[in-house]
């Protein structure tokens, strides 16, 4: 995973490009799988220091992506350049079209896509950071 800061009109955003094999999108819909039916967090690990976390939340019924720290406090800007997780949450339905998405990427072959285009039902929030998901082999 290679985390970017980009300026834009609105200021300083976070955004994200995941490289991976068309397995490592399989084992993340099995993650998604996992936070829908188990309903508890689960985690994937990248070889960057940020980790993915998924969570299921009836609430929300938009796709919601948030760079984070474990508490999501941060009292100083030091706290802030430290966050390492990639929390994704959304309902039961949202996910379950992430998931449907991630493993329809793993079957396009090489090249990439963008997490907001996911569902034609269901969006991102606009908040969210931009994802570019790249399918290597």
């Amino acid at each position: 995973m290679e985390y970017r800061k980009l300026f834009a009109i609105n200021g300083l955003i976070d955004d994200f490009v995941l490289y991976g094999k068309p397995s490592d999108y399989v084992e993340f819909s099995r993650a998604v799988e996992a936070a829908i039916r188990g309903k508890t967090v689960a985690t994937l690990y990248t070889a960057s220091h940020i980790r993915i976390e998924i969570d299921s939340d009836s609430e929300a019924g938009i796709l919601m992506t948030s760079l984070q720290n474990q508490d999501n406090r941060y009292p100083s800007v030091s706290d802030w350049e430290q966050r390492d997780i990639l929390r994704i949450w959304g309902s039961p339905a949202v996910l379950e079209q992430l998931r449907l998405f991630l493993l329809d990427l793993a079957g396009r072959g090489k090249g990439y896509s963008y997490l907001a285009e996911f569902s034609e039902e269901y969006a991102c929030h606009q908040s969210s950071p931009e994802w570019r998901l790249h399918v290597l082999y």
